[in-house]
């Protein structure tokens, strides 16, 4: 006695049986469709086609008034330009600490030696650690060290302005364990 579950598995084996003799058929014809083309000639590679000439363009309005300047602000931005002294020494040669952005260096503490000079302990992006004194320098923006303690070392930055200038702004290193 035959029961129906048996029938429908015999009925779902024949149409796979079927299916997949189907399948073998395209895959060999896919298989030697692939042989033809490998076998064939390669097409020829057009070149690309010239680049067309463009002409220079003279900007003739720099004398005007700049579109994305609204008028409110004009009057500030052709004021003369208050120098206040305040530049970085270009001069001076650089430190190693000054390759670096301020958030790439870790301040990992201080050392006090015998005759009672602090020095700072910077960890650098390579994993090297470099010892600073008051009145080193560190930091891309000419950063002049000003004071060391347990938790922080404290800079003066010589950044630009919004005018063409420069201004000093306090800027500060923090123990990531403070």
């Amino acid at each position: 006695m035959i029961n129906s579950y048996s029938v429908k598995s015999i009925a779902f084996l024949s149409l796979s049986v079927v299916l997949l003799a189907g399948c073998d058929n395209r895959v060999a014809e896919a298989e030697k469709k692939m042989a033809d083309i490998r076998l064939s000639k390669s097409q020829p590679i057009e070149p690309p086609p010239a680049p067309e000439p463009v002409e220079d363009f003279i900007y003739s309005a720099s004398n005007e008034r700049s579109p994305f300047m609204p008028p409110n602000l004009l009057v500030y931005a052709e004021k003369e330009v208050d120098n206040n002294g305040i530049q970085p020494d270009l001069d001076r040669p650089k430190e190693d600490l000054e390759e670096y952005e301020l958030a790439e260096l870790i301040y990992r503490g201080i050392v006090v030696d015998p005759s009672g000079e602090q020095n700072g302990l910077i960890q650098r992006p390579d994993g090297r650690i470099t010892s600073i004194k008051v009145g080193d320098h560190m930091g891309v923006n000419y950063g002049r060290i000003v004071e060391i303690t347990a938790t922080h070392v404290n800079l003066i930055e010589i950044v630009p302005d919004n005018r063409s200038g420069f201004i000093e702004r306090a800027a500060a290193l923090v123990s990531p364990a403070s």
